[in-house]
């Protein structure tokens, strides 16, 4: 799921925490209405229709009754009906909101169910996404990773093959720059400096991370040795092959890419969408020149971790049919019912299921990307450091001049304050 919306979060939940009653004990009844919240069209209709074949198979006298909800005012949404005793039974919700639910006390611990729903067969971002305190309480769903667009003419003309390394894609960066010198404002590798989504890829491959926990606190780690050898290749991407303004976002790359003034540009899953999206300002005629590929590693061979987006379902706090909702849960996560999710061309959330993701290209390269994939410290109080800005003031800081291991030292000391309540 997308970033927004934290500041209505925030207040959602404390009103949420305040009205819950506590978790049902009720014994589920086979003849119950089972009813699921699921988000937009994601799921496919042929998808909805196998979970309703498979639990009416399970459980031939319950019924199964999926409501469908939108993106937009999903939090507000759940915090009225998770705090209601007419709770729907499983939700699903984006992994960026599950954080701030399973602090409210909103949805039921899953943790003993942890290996019938694929246990380390999960996609390891999502997990944490679904995990507080070390228990379970949103199962991975699916997921969307972000890859690298490039445009495979530029890259013939330049004589300039796929990286497999970050080295190789840096001064592969380079060489497209020269050979598009006559182009204004031509990338090689777009980045602009508030892209953070982008520049943990980096952090992480060096082995360096946001911020962990010790003795129940949490520490900011951006100043480590490993993270600050990540901030250094970030300011190398930016310095060799970027023109993008460093002061910038990645809102409005697809315009740039359009324009012909990208040969590579790191990217969420839908990104490709919104480029050849014409009513949008986009441009379908560059279809025949956009490809894709996960983003390389340090080493030959490896990805670099990617922050991974997607969904995580999870059973009602309040449900009345709580056994009834860990079937269906079980289903969902299955690996026959991943397969369906992998056929609709959308990332599963187990791993086992990823090679069989054999659609589009950008989704073949979400899948392999999405093998391996991360996630931001599993904090509810992580909307915050986003609403603060920390990550993306910190790497302009850094891309102005500003020295790398004081400026992460001043992100670590804000990141703390606001992680540590």
């Amino acid at each position: 799921m997308r970033f927004k919306k934290w500041a209505a979060v925030g207040a959602a939940v404390a009103i949420l925490a305040a009205g819950l009653g506590s978790t049902t004990t009720n014994a589920s009844s086979d003849s119950a209405t089972l009813r699921l919240w699921l988000n937009a069209s994601d799921t496919p209709d042929s998808v909805r229709e196998y979970l309703i074949a498979e639990f009416n198979e399970l459980h031939p006298d319950a019924e199964l009754v999926i409501e469908e909800q939108q993106w937009t005012g999903l939090v507000e949404r759940l915090t009225t009906a998770l705090s209601s005793s007419d709770s729907p039974d499983v939700v699903e919700m984006g992994n960026t909101q599950a954080q701030a639910f399973e602090a409210a006390g909103a949805l039921l611990d899953l943790t003993e169910y942890t290996e019938q729903f694929g246990g380390d067969d999960l996609l390891q971002s999502l997990l944490e996404a679904g995990t507080y305190d070390g228990r379970l309480f949103g199962v991975p769903y699916y997921a969307g990773a972000r890859i690298v667009i490039y445009r495979p003419d530029l890259f013939e003309a330049a004589g300039v093959a796929v990286p497999t390394t970050i080295e190789e894609m840096i001064a592969a960066s380079a060489t497209l720059i020269e050979a598009n010198a006559d182009v204004p404002n031509f990338s090689g590798f777009y980045l602009p400096g508030r892209n953070w989504h982008a520049a943990l890829s980096f952090i992480w491959d060096a082995g360096g991370d946001i911020a962990v926990q010790e003795d129940g606190e949490w520490v900011g780690t951006l100043s480590s040795p490993e993270s600050v050898a990540g901030l250094a290749t970030f300011l190398e991407v930016v310095e060799v092959g970027n023109r993008a303004p460093v002061d910038t976002d990645d809102a409005n790359d697809y315009l740039a890419f359009c324009a012909g003034e990208v040969a590579m540009m790191p990217a969420p899953g839908w990104k490709p969408g919104q480029v050849l999206d014409a009513e949008g300002g986009g441009c379908p005629d560059m279809e025949a020149n956009m490809a894709f590929f996960a983003m390389p590693g340090s080493e030959a061979g490896t990805t670099a971790p990617v922050l991974l987006g997607g969904s995580n379902v999870a059973v009602s706090a309040n449900s009345q049919n709580p056994e009834l909702a860990v079937d269906l849960i079980t289903i969902m996560a299955s690996e026959e019912y991943q397969a369906q999710m992998a056929a609709a061309n959308l990332i599963p959330a187990r791993i086992s299921q990823l090679e069989a993701v054999t659609g589009s290209p950008a989704a073949v390269a979400q899948a392999e990307a999405a093998a391996n994939s991360r996630f931001v410290p599993t904090s509810e109080f992580w909307a915050g450091v986003e609403a603060a800005n920390i990550l993306p003031d910190m790497l302009v800081a850094i891309a102005q001049g500003g020295d790398i291991q004081a400026e992460a030292e001043r992100a670590d000391a804000a990141i703390e304050e606001l992680l540590n309540g």
